[in-house]
């Protein structure tokens, strides 16, 4: 074809050729690769791509292809859609289940052609945090799983135009992609349009991936702009034309072809006097050589092209065939008379459909229009898209919100971006339902600004996409619009559901710095209707659960108790779990053992019943903590077990966080401090994942354990110091600070913090989950500093869990309480009540099989021994937990 190459010769791009060669090796041997290729427009990022495409099927692999849509009004995961569609379609049921695996469900979310496939798929939960990492994690399980059977080479096309949960879900693949068989060949724009920040994040994100590799395409020297001549048109140009081409086109190969085809058009292309720009004619730019193309086409031609460019930069047939308003044989001479000039061309695997050669093209005969004729044409496609796709809209939504919002029906534009907004977050497409919310929202102002109710429902659905995309903050903020708008216009049920929304999708998350939450869900109670019970019970469960920072459990326990019962009332399991939750974290802590365990068994039950297997993973944890109290190890492991297989199985951050977190905490207990370690870290990776400040706070105090052991607790004190600050209603985070500034010689910061926890004899100290265990922190400290008053203020209070263990799911445990008691006792000298204690503690630690906790106790009574001259008796115990120790 004139204008460029033959098939297969990349004039200028042998080196990138090369790398994408030793890519696709690598990638059929089993190690995972990503290319991306760079560039401003026209430089031949997708011609290399069909390149290693057409090497990658003589190798066997199999083709996935994916574009993104440049002209807006695509469903989120477009590129993604398309590619993973088409390989679906060619797989046997059998096969695709297999490949799938227990994740069939999620996928189909975005793809339903599997649920036609695989008939009988359960409908998974959309309302769970981790509904979107487990449609990730099912994705990139897919594509290893189709890898083992042939590599996979995927080609996404177009990354400038992607939607954001497309740029996420590649992140997620690309951390999947070194031991995979699987090669990804991404292409993008760096120029016109510049890249936008969720792909200038993704690019900063991928680039970490040792998988990654970037190549940079730039201008095609002088010389290879000679060859590329030569090699276009079969004849050698001359030292002149190659100059002046060279100069005007800057080596872009798209703007050479065009220039080429121009030229060899107007028969000028060996013209005596090409090294003289002016009398070629060359214009100054890419656009002006498209129109000087478009010009030599017919006018049916041209007019068709114009409406096809308002349908984007690919379209259908049946689509441009509705709006076009011509006889099919008339509009197939248009469209042939554009293939055959190279300004269309066929869709590769989609039969009835085609795409500008070019975004530049498209954009082309975009912009030539005046703003007057884009707006009606734009509300022409739109009534006519509108009615054909009457019988089935809801792919459409976002195309069809997309032309009325360019053609000015703000009205229309308003309905059909709340309805692709709703459309996308069922689909986990968090940013895109942001995007099309943010849509409605601006023509709602010029429809309907005096709508309260509906401003408010658009304001609570934009804060639900901001808060599942992980925008804790910006969904906060949405939340307290809509709230503050409800309440000034006397609307009690949206105020009470932005009051749950700001309150944050976790019953059992504290109020800490927030100063709104709690008078948010105060007042969304006062002025609820009571005929909303379901509403009102969850609200109340909610506030108890934001109360948990009050040193009096009093009001929690009250609120709780009155949310479930009322939840009790109701034929609704969704709401009884809710109100469960909020019940069993209000009684957290060292009362009410049987009642909670009682309670979370419930949960379990509840949770199973009605498919929410989220909740009956806090309702093993809360009854694995309880059993932890009550020194039973046995069936806290279990429960244990029984988390991990459902967080297994669930693939939900938050309760991955809490396995994780928790198996950490059950091998600093055994002593296996090597596990400990990477659980540890692995903990926080999922905690950060999971967007949980409580994750912060549970990782420090982990580490403070840790380090504590192995004498590296300086390490730590940073860390300490800054979930201290985060967390000032925690106490526990500032006795583990005190107790580690203690550890490395910092005695009077230590005892500056002491003396501030033991102010009025610790009862500033709630007694909830954390009690036991700041109070066993606080008992070292009053041993160490040898504080009788405040030794005998803490023994007291914690003299009635003699028995218990001093355990704070998931940060760790302290083994027995009894060991704390202990050395209180000695710090008074009662020794014989520490003597006392000190049995028991080991008892205890024994029980709970933690040879850690058992060596400290060892180690603490033969000091006791020391002090009253029983040195035969106090060598056998540090023998003891000498031993212990070098285990």
């Amino acid at each position: 074809a004139v204008g460029e190459p033959p098939p297969g010769v990349f004039v200028g791009r042998e080196a990138e050729l090369a790398a994408l060669g030793e890519g696709l090796e690598a990638a059929l041997a089993g190690h995972g690769r990503l290319f991306l290729l760079v560039g401003e427009p026209g430089i031949g990022k997708s011609r290399l791509a069909e390149e290693v495409a057409r090497r990658a099927n003589e190798r066997g692999a199999t083709l996935l292809v994916g574009r993104c849509w440049e002209a807006g009004g695509a469903p989120a995961y477009w590129p993604w859609v398309q590619s993973l569609r088409s390989y679906i379609e060619g797989l046997e049921p059998a096969e695709l289940r297999t490949q799938l695996g227990a994740g069939a469900a999620d996928i189909a979310q975005i793809i339903p052609e599997i649920r036609e496939r695989l008939p009988g798929l359960p409908e998974p939960s959309l309302d769970e945090e981790g509904a979107r990492f487990r449609l990730f994690d099912t994705a990139a399980r897919f594509l290893r799983n189709a890898a083992a059977v042939r590599p996979l080479v995927l080609i996404l096309d177009d990354l400038h135009a992607a939607d954001e949960p497309s740029l996420l879900l590649l992140r997620f693949v690309a951390t999947e992609l070194a031991r995979s068989r699987v090669l990804v060949v991404g292409t993008y724009r760096d120029v016109d349009p510049a890249v936008s920040d969720p792909l200038g994040s993704t690019l900063a994100e991928l680039a970490r991936e040792r998988v990654t590799h970037r190549l940079q395409l730039a201008g095609l020297t002088a010389v290879d702009v000679g060859r590329y001549i030569e090699l276009s048109v079969q004849t050698r140009p001359t030292p002149e034309l190659v100059e002046t081409i060279s100069a005007e086109t800057e080596g872009n190969p798209l703007f050479l072809g065009e220039m080429i085809r121009l030229l060899a058009a107007e028969g000028r292309l060996t013209d005596a006097d090409a090294g003289v720009s002016s009398s070629l004619g060359i214009p100054q730019g890419i656009r002006d050589v498209i129109e000087r193309r478009l010009r030599r086409l017919s006018e049916q031609c041209k007019r068709v092209l114009t409406l096809a460019s308002v349908l984007g930069r690919e379209f259908g047939l049946d689509a441009l065939e509705h709006v076009a308003d011509v006889r099919e044989h008339e509009l197939l001479e248009a469209l042939d008379e554009a293939v055959t000039a190279r300004i269309l061309t066929s869709v590769p695997g989609a039969p009835g459909r085609l795409r500008f050669a070019h975004a530049l093209i498209r954009e082309t005969l975009y912009e030539r229009m005046t703003e007057l004729r884009r707006v009606h044409l734009h509300r022409q496609v739109g009534t006519t898209l509108e009615a054909a796709y009457a019988a089935d809209a809801e792919p459409h939504l976002a195309e069809l919100a997309h032309h009325f919002w360019s053609g000015q029906d703000f009205g229309k534009a308003l309905d059909y971006s709340r309805r692709a907004g709703d459309r996308a977050l069922g689909l986990l497409a968090y940013e895109e339902a942001e995007r099309l919310y943010l849509n409605a929202l601006d023509a709602f102002e010029i429809a309907s600004p005096g709508d309260h109710a509906l401003h408010c429902a658009l304001l609570v659905a934009l804060g639900e996409a901001r808060s599942r995309a992980g925008d804790a903050d910006g969904a906060r903020d949405t939340f307290f619009t809509a709230a503050e708008l409800a309440r000034r216009q006397r609307l009690p049920r949206w105020l009470a559901l932005a009051a749950l929304g700001y309150g944050g999708r976790l019953v059992f998350a504290r109020a800490g710095n927030d100063p709104r939450i709690v008078p948010l869900l105060e007042q969304a109670l006062e002025t609820l209707d009571d005929a909303d019970e379901a509403l009102r019970a969850r609200l109340l469960a909610r506030l108890a659960g934001a109360l948990r920072d009050e040193p009096s459990p009093a009001r929690r326990k009250a609120l709780s108790a009155e949310g479930l019962a009322l939840a009790r009332t109701l034929s609704d399991g969704a709401t009884l779990a809710y109100a469960l939750d909020g019940r069993v974290a209000a009684l957290l802590g060292p009362h009410d053992h049987a009642e909670q365990i009682e309670l979370a068994t419930e949960l379990i039950a509840v949770g199973a019943q009605v498919g929410d297997t989220e909740r009956a993973v806090f309702g093993h944890l809360y009854r694995a903590h309880a059993h932890l109290y009550s020194a039973d190890p046995a069936a806290a492991d279990a429960d244990f077990a029984a988390a991990t297989s459902l967080a297994d199985e669930l693939r939900v951050p938050t309760a991955f966080w809490l396995v994780e977190a928790s198996a950490a905490m059950r091998a600093l207990l055994d002593g296996r401090f090597t596990d400990a370690e990477q659980l540890i870290e692995r903990a926080r990776a999922v905690g950060a994942r999971a967007q949980s400040l409580e994750s912060l706070a549970a990782h420090s105090v982990q580490r403070y354990l840790l380090l504590r052991h192995q004498d590296r607790v300086q390490e730590v004190e940073d860390e300490l110091e800054q979930a201290a600050a985060a967390f000032p209603a925690r106490p526990v985070c500032r006795c583990v600070l005190a107790s580690a500034r203690a550890l490395i010689g910092k005695e009077g910061d230590a005892g500056e913090l002491f003396a501030n926890l033991a102010a009025d004899e610790f009862r500033t100290i709630p007694q909830d989950m954390e009690w036991l265990f700041a109070a066993s922190v606080l008992a070292e400290l009053c041993n160490r500093f040898a504080d009788r008053e405040a030794a005998a203020a803490l023994y007291e209070l914690l003299l009635p869990w003699e028995h218990s263990t001093a355990t704070d799911l998931p940060e760790g445990s302290l083994g027995s309480v009894a060991r704390g008691l202990g050395l209180l006792a000695g710090t008074l000298g009662r020794y014989d009540e520490a003597e006392r204690h000190f049995r028991v503690a080991a008892d205890v630690n024994a029980r709970l099989r933690s040879p850690v906790w058992l060596a400290y106790t060892r180690h603490d009574h033969g000091r006791l021994l020391i002090q009253r001259g029983e040195l035969g008796a106090a060598e056998a115990l540090f023998a003891e937990a000498l031993e212990a120790a070098r285990s």
